[in-house]
């Protein structure tokens, strides 16, 4: 069989006829207006009203009214009753909107228990799209072009309202009948939905297309368009489904929307799970890539660096590195040889591209965001990652090109070097020898906290009385302190005129 014969072959029977148009219109308005209250977060005041309007059904038959009447009536009144509740008393509306419809739907299940009707009631319950008459398709499509219309003629205001309702109230506009006026058209988009899909399942009519294209955009009027596309895909698919598998209408409706759903929920390009979790695990190969770089420029920026070297600058396992070591190969940002990993020109303007990204950042937090610069450089190394060469370059413009970041270490512009050429390490001064720190490096904010307790910043002379394993013991600001080896590994010294020390 065909797709076409496949499509046309249950339209020779008037019933699918009718319950073809009439699912399409549900599906188109039940997610129009479910694009309003899940901006709202109105979701559970669909379901309220929902179940709220069995009583006035089943009161409708009672008397023998039409039961869209006795359906608009409950709703409206179940809806303004949740109001009165959460004005009045310490409940919240979440607690007055299960209250009352769970009410109202016991009252309605009570009621229905005593009716003698030649009418099926639980229709209403589970909804039966097959069984749409005429006169029950042409009140469904007057409703949903009376819920369509006015939406399209109001939708400025309800836009505003919805996403600030208190923006709305100060350029004058009727948040209070906007309030109701909304309340109205998800009781007549309800009412319209009874007989296709039920009470029961007619709240995820309302809410999963909306939901779904919520996934798939971030702009409110395609969302909407978005939404009234997929509910009135879920409509005809699930109607077809139900044909051709011989099950209940409503179920299968509602079953094809929440897979439309569970496919964006996992596979949205933006919000998607799967995608969200490709693109952490893209960041955190690029971050390793980064580090692995920049720390190889730190230890030698041409010289070849021994695996094992790298692995314990970097605290990670020598296998962890070696996948990585392998990885940066591919890219042609190392070259690997028996004296160890050495980069490349490429991986060399890689490397200074994040030392230059990191440093502008830990100045520019400093700077402009006054945060101390002890506590900048966790927040720097994940900017970092995320700064192309473009980005940088704005960056340093905008910071007037400093030439040096809050710790004193230079900015690498080009392929410029890490330390400039009179710079030494305190670690390498003999005692009486004396300058000026230039760098105070490392990451660890306990070192940086004490150091800057101490004087020892960008800027502030040091000399040296002695040096041992131990650590160095030097003068800063008239006050004796003794630095701890490592530490004064990873502090750098302009010296006076005369230091004989040699270079790191």
């Amino acid at each position: 069989m065909s797709f076409l014969e496949w499509f046309l072959d249950p339209l020779q029977y008037g019933f699918m006829q009718q319950a073809l148009v009439a699912a399409l219109i549900v599906g188109v308005v039940g997610a129009v207006v479910g694009s309003f209250l899940l901006v709202k977060r109105w979701a559970l005041l669909g379901d309220a009203i929902a179940h709220a309007v069995l009583p006035g059904v089943a009161i409708a038959f009672l008397l023998g009214w039409p039961f869209f009447v006795g359906a608009v009536v409950t709703g409206l009144l179940t809806a303004l009753g949740i109001s009165f509740v959460e004005r009045n008393s310490r409940i919240k509306q979440d607690a007055a909107m299960g209250l009352l419809f769970v009410s109202a739907f016991a009252l309605g299940l009570a009621i229905i228990s005593r009716i003698q009707s030649p009418v099926d009631l639980f229709h209403v319950l589970f909804g039966n799209v097959l069984a749409v008459s005429r006169q029950d398709l042409l009140l469904t499509g007057v409703t949903g072009v009376v819920v369509v219309v006015a939406i399209a003629v109001l939708y400025k205001e309800l836009l505003l309202w919805s996403f600030d309702p208190i923006m709305a109230e100060s350029v004058g506009l009727p948040v209070r009948r906007l309030h109701y006026l909304l309340i109205l058209l998800t009781s007549l988009t309800i009412v319209a939905s009874l007989q296709a899909v039920g009470i029961v399942l007619v709240v995820a009519m309302l809410i999963a297309p909306a939901a779904t294209a919520y996934l798939l955009t971030d702009r409110f009027h395609r969302m909407v368009l978005l939404a009234a596309l997929i509910g009135g895909l879920s409509g005809v698919a699930g109607l077809y489904l139900s044909f051709y598998l011989d099950v209940a209408s409503g179920a299968t409706m509602v079953l094809v929307s929440a897979t439309l759903f569970s496919g964006a929920l996992l596979f949205a390009p933006r919000h998607g799970i799967i995608p969200k979790a490709l693109r952490r695990h893209q960041a955190r190969l690029v971050a390793a890539v980064d580090d692995h770089l920049k720390h190889l420029l730190a230890l030698s920026p041409s010289l070849p660096v021994a695996s094992e070297t790298l692995a314990e600058r970097l605290g990670e396992g020598v296998a962890s590195v070696a996948r990585t070591v392998r990885r940066l190969e591919r890219s042609g940002f190392i070259r690997r040889s028996a004296e160890g990993v050495a980069l490349t020109p490429q991986g060399l303007r890689r490397a200074m591209q994040v030392v230059r990204a990191h440093r502008l950042w830990e100045r520019y937090l400093v700077d402009r965001g006054g945060i101390p610069r002890e506590d900048v450089h966790a927040a720097a190394d994940r900017l970092e990652h995320a700064s192309g060469p473009e980005l940088t370059e704005r960056l340093d413009e905008a910071l007037g090109r400093p030439t040096v970041d809050p710790h004193g270490a230079p900015i690498p512009r080009g392929e410029e070097g890490i330390h400039t050429a009179e710079d030494y390490l305190l670690s390498e001064l003999s005692p009486g020898q004396e300058g000026i720190i230039t760098q105070v490096g490392g990451k660890n904010p306990e070192w940086l906290h004490r150091l800057s307790s101490l004087g020892m910043v960008p800027g502030a002379r040091v000399r040296v009385l002695a040096s041992g394993d131990a650590g160095v013991e030097v003068i800063v600001k008239d006050q004796v302190e003794v630095i701890e080896r490592r530490v004064a590994r990873s502090i750098f010294v302009s010296p006076d005129k005369g230091l004989g020390a040699h270079r790191p």
